[in-house]
């Protein structure tokens, strides 16, 4: 079960990632941001490296924190990249009505001007014991995970971020080979991304804040939305197509 859900996690992540790609390529005004360029942004986030702690709720449990999720931003002094540093956990609903928490470590990097270089997660189930490790390279253009029983690996699998990855990947999972052809269609009717960065405002116990307001929209729905203090700390975020809202957990409910 924790290989079918990490193999869809991947393959949606990359169709995301190549998603912006046609975005740039095709349509570039959109990413002429009106009032604060992402850029900029980005320069806060990593500048202050301020830590966001963030309480996961879902619209099916809103009496009770579904998970967590910390995000610590780092400049690498060696090299000049940067990093998010992510760890965190989820319930979620299984096919059935049962319940699985989803536990994940892990780190984003990204080269100077703010490109993905690696993403590197360890993820867990508390009920199987299993660990799966991720690490995808995108300049490389390629990806590996092992599963692993404790400190044994019982299976490693490596695939190239193509159409043709993917297919090896998803058949040798034994995953339905319709649900790579149905994630290949969307690709290539992908709705047109928008991306939004703009100065706006929060109030937070009665106290008005001055914040970055980043926004994903992609035919029209919003996909991801989150306030910035100016420090760069993630004051309150939503991503509509998760059921997800996340805000700071020192914050009373």
């Amino acid at each position: 079960m924790l290989s079918r859900i990490v193999i869809i996690c991947i393959t949606g992540f990359w169709l995301a990632m190549t998603g912006l790609l046609v975005v740039r390529e095709l349509y570039p005004e959109s990413l002429r941001l009106n009032e604060v360029s992402l850029a900029y942004v980005g320069q806060i986030v990593f500048q202050h490296e301020q830590a966001s702690d963030l309480r996961i709720s879902t619209s099916d449990k809103s009496d009770k924190d579904s998970g967590f999720l910390h995000i610590q931003p780092r400049n690498v002094a060696s090299t000049g990249q940067h990093a998010l540093e992510l760890h965190g956990s989820v319930s979620f609903t299984l096919p059935g009505g049962s319940r699985q928490r989803l536990v994940w470590i892990g780190a984003f990097e990204m080269s100077r001007d703010f490109s993905p270089a690696r993403l590197h997660l360890d993820l867990s189930t508390a009920e199987s014991g299993q660990h799966t490790d991720v690490v995808v390279d995108f300049a490389g253009k390629k990806a590996v995970f092992g599963v692993k029983m404790g400190e044994h690996i019982v299976n490693e699998t490596a695939f190239t971020l193509d159409e043709a990855g993917f297919g090896k990947l998803t058949a040798g999972a034994g995953v339905d080979p319709m649900l790579m052809r149905q994630l290949a269609a969307s690709q290539s009717g992908i709705p047109r991304f928008d991306f939004s960065a703009q100065s706006s405002s929060l109030v937070i116990s009665g106290q008005k804040l001055e914040t970055f307001l980043l926004s994903v929209k992609a035919g029209g729905q919003d996909i991801f939305s989150a306030h910035l203090s100016q420090l760069g700390q993630v004051l309150s975020a939503q991503a509509p197509a998760l059921g997800w809202k996340l805000t700071p957990l020192n914050l009373a409910r």
